[in-house]
């Protein structure tokens, strides 16, 4: 298309060309990336009937960020861009719209490139409903009561059993289809070139999955084993001394306690036996004792 020129990736507007341009409204843009969203979550294995809404809500949120974010890019580089397009020979008698211009149907306003104000504002107030936990079952509830009986059956019930992640993601796609519908008291319509909304779409509604981190096997240095074999060596080395020591001294306590019948005590002697031992007296007095003989005699006489 000749109204498209790509810089880096990215389409940027054609001043001299013809946009090819979408007429959308802001919830329906905000729902289409919401559904790219789910699209994306349920690709990558994250969007299940157990997935938490608290999760699910972080992501729309993210979602709708990034989605008001390249809105006032591309309503500013529309802006400097096409600000003199349509040429004034396609307006008539000074309107303020090129009429049937989407076709012939609907009307283009002349100042269709300008940035939006508040745009912010106007997106949560939109969402808000939804991105409540508590708020999102009797929004849901109430809105589809105008759906089928079917689809109506299956919302609740997805409702009542908890499955609140599936029922969201369904409550998008219908919404999407025009088969759900917000009410505003204010309707908000985007005027942007074709492809520039596509991308716009892709990039909010993209999706990476939370990286689960794997346990990390550290090897451990070979001295710290062979100190815990030491240590366990020494302490069963201990151990076994102390039961060796400990069955000694059981032993030594049981052969005190219950000595030997085999043991023969040592018998008393008696007198008859002392006197045989003892050796006999001699014969015959040697000369010395006969000397200390007389001696004695000798000094008892003087006395």
């Amino acid at each position: 298309d000749g109204c498209f020129e790509s810089e880096s990736g990215e389409t940027q507007i054609n001043p001299h060309a013809s946009p090819s341009l979408a007429r959308v409204t802001l919830a329906n843009l905000g729902f289409l990336c919401l559904q790219r969203l789910m699209q994306n979550m349920d690709a990558e294995g994250c969007l299940q009937p157990s997935t938490p809404f608290e999760d699910l809500v972080s992501s729309c949120q993210m979602t709708l960020n990034i989605l008001i974010d390249d809105l006032n890019q591309a309503c500013n580089e529309a802006h400097q861009r096409m600000k003199d397009w349509p040429p004034m020979e396609f307006q008539e008698d000074e309107s303020i719209f090129i009429s049937g211009y989407f076709d012939g149907k609907f009307d283009l306003p002349s100042n269709w490139y300008f940035p939006l104000r508040d745009l912010q504002r106007k997106v949560f107030q939109i969402f808000q409903q939804l991105l409540d936990k508590e708020s999102f079952g009797m929004f849901v509830e109430k809105l589809s009561q105008d759906l089928s009986q079917p689809m109506w059956h299956n919302i609740l019930t997805a409702l009542d059993n908890g499955e609140i992640s599936a029922c969201f993601a369904n409550a998008v796609s219908l919404f999407v289809n025009c088969e759900l519908s917000v009410e505003s008291n204010e309707e908000t319509y985007l005027y942007l070139p074709l492809q520039k909304m596509s991308e716009i779409i892709e990039r909010a509604g993209h999706f990476v999955a939370p990286s689960i981190s794997e346990p990390v096997l550290v090897e451990n240095p070979s001295y710290l084993y062979q100190t815990a074999a030491l240590i366990e060596e020494k302490e069963n080395s201990q151990s076994s001394g102390v039961n060796v020591k400990q069955t000694v001294t059981s032993e030594k306590n049981a052969n005190k306690r219950k000595p030997s019948t085999h043991v023969v005590e040592p018998e008393t002697p008696n007198d008859e036996r002392v006197k045989r031992i003892r050796p006999s007296l001699p014969l015959h007095e040697t000369e010395e004792q006969r000397r200390s003989k007389e001696f004695t005699a000798f000094l008892e006489a003087l006395l």
